[in-house]
């Protein structure tokens, strides 16, 4: 007895294919990441499968991958309010916060800042004959720093708003470097993300040691040709960097965009929108807020205030939320800064608070009349009224030289002095006390 063979039965449904895999490069926001290019296990990714929503996600998977499979029928469409979501796509590792005093860390932070700084030189001058970079040394100089900063950020940032024009270029690196690491870290990056972007902020304008010095450094306003040669110097940067392999790719996209504008305005290659990283949109911010208040050779320092709002109103130039979270980590009136108090006294603020960013320390050098008077600390966090019983309360911020007082002179710099520092803290202990239970916040 034969038996026929049943002719297969044809297949009610037919299978769509809907996983590709593509190169971390074309990555697109919307984008849903169903596979890796490893064992989800051997990642520090928070979940198994995450759509792209932000910038930020696509640098991240293009940090941590070579390739990634998307499944297309889970693409999402992104709006405003689903981008603003800020969901961690890793685990972000950190180290233990242990503060110290301004008094005990302001010694360690010169320190790690002045070695710093020559470290810089000798990287501007490697770059200069084409040399490697000592890569090793920069790390071990970032890493010294961000010990440094999650002790007492404000002792480092201190320096760096003390700029010679001499030598502007390479302390404006370290000065980046640094803004760039304490945000970082406010913003609640990973130790190894905050480290990286010390090395971006670091290296990213190295590539100036390549632009003819008398226009570098010309007092005057420059000529269209002399601005086109200036606009090269993010090439430059970014052809001494991308030749070595143990330069992290941030701060190699760093020096090449951070001249880069989110309205496509910028050079050197009129990048837009989702075409810059994130990490590069955070040295495009500090970059510019840094230059704006340093004194260079063509322009003067300008006041806190000018370089927020130019940040602020910058016409879609720079990502608007991450300006916004800038200025709530630096505070209205960062360290660094004079002001004039509520009782026309004026004071530079020592140190600023964590979270009443309305009420640093301020250390006060003129009285109401705008003569010098002996030192007086008050910590505005703190319960510390004048004559009428009123508290103190910052009235204005004022640009640096104001009423004599300069923020490099021999007067300003022998206060940062530890001893000093430490018997000023005493006095401000026996002079005030901690603000009650319920006392509204003005920070």
């Amino acid at each position: 007895m034969k038996f026929k063979k049943k002719a297969p039965r044809p297949s009610p449904t037919t299978r769509v294919l809907t996983r590709r895999r593509i190169d971390v490069a074309q990555l697109e926001l919307g984008m849903y990441v169903c596979e890796v290019d490893r064992p989800w296990r051997e990642t520090s990714f928070l979940f198994q499968g995450f759509p792209l929503l932000r910038p930020e996600d696509v640098q991240v998977v293009r940090e941590r991958c070579a390739f990634v499979y998307v499944d297309e029928t889970r693409r999402v469409r992104l709006g405003d309010s689903m981008v603003a979501v800020p969901v961690n796509l890793v685990r972000p590792q950190r180290r233990e916060r242990v503060p110290h005093a301004l008094s005990v860390e302001i010694e360690a932070a010169e320190q790690a800042f002045e070695s710093t700084a020559l470290l810089i030189e000798d990287v501007l001058t490697d770059v200069q004959q084409g040399r490697p970079i000592d890569t090793r040394a920069c790390r071990e100089a970032v890493e010294r720093n961000l010990d440094s900063l999650l002790h007492n950020e404000s002792a480092l940032l201190w320096l760096t708003r003390l700029k010679s024009q001499d030598v502007y270029t390479s302390l404006h690196c370290l000065s980046v470097s640094i803004m760039a690491m304490g945000f970082a870290n406010y913003l609640g990056l990973s130790d190894a993300d905050i480290e990286t972007l010390g090395m971006a902020g670091l290296l990213h304008d190295v590539g100036k040691i390549k632009i003819d010095p008398e226009i570098l450094n010309k007092p005057g306003r420059l000529t269209a040709e002399e601005f086109e040669h200036i606009k090269l110097h993010p090439v430059f940067g970014y052809e001494a960097l991308r030749r070595q392999s143990d330069i992290p790719r941030a701060a190699v996209q760093a020096a090449h965009s951070h001249h880069e504008r989110l309205d496509g305005g910028g050079y050197p290659r009129g990048l837009a929108g989702d075409q810059i990283p994130f990490m590069t949109r955070v040295i495009t911010i500090v970059d510019a807020f840094d230059a704006i208040t340093s004194h260079r050779s063509y322009d003067e320092a300008r006041p806190v205030q000018d370089a927020f709002a130019i940040l602020r109103e910058g016409g879609g130039q720079f990502d608007e939320k991450l300006v916004l979270q800038f200025i709530r980590w630096l505070g209205v009136f960062p360290v660094g800064t004079l002001v004039e108090l509520h009782t026309g006294e004026v004071g530079l603020v020592m140190e600023k608070h964590p979270t009443l960013h309305l009420r640093p320390k301020v250390l006060v050098l003129r009285d109401a009349d705008k003569r010098p008077c002996a030192p007086r600390y008050l910590d505005l966090s703190r319960i510390c009224t004048d004559g009428l019983g009123q508290a103190y309360r910052i009235a204005t911020g004022l640009p640096d030289g104001s009423h004599g007082l300069y923020i490099a002179s021999a007067e300003i710099q022998a206060l940062l002095h530890p001893e000093v520092l430490a018997l000023l803290d005493i006095e401000d202990a026996e002079t005030s006390q901690p603000a009650p239970e319920g006392m509204p916040r003005l920070g």
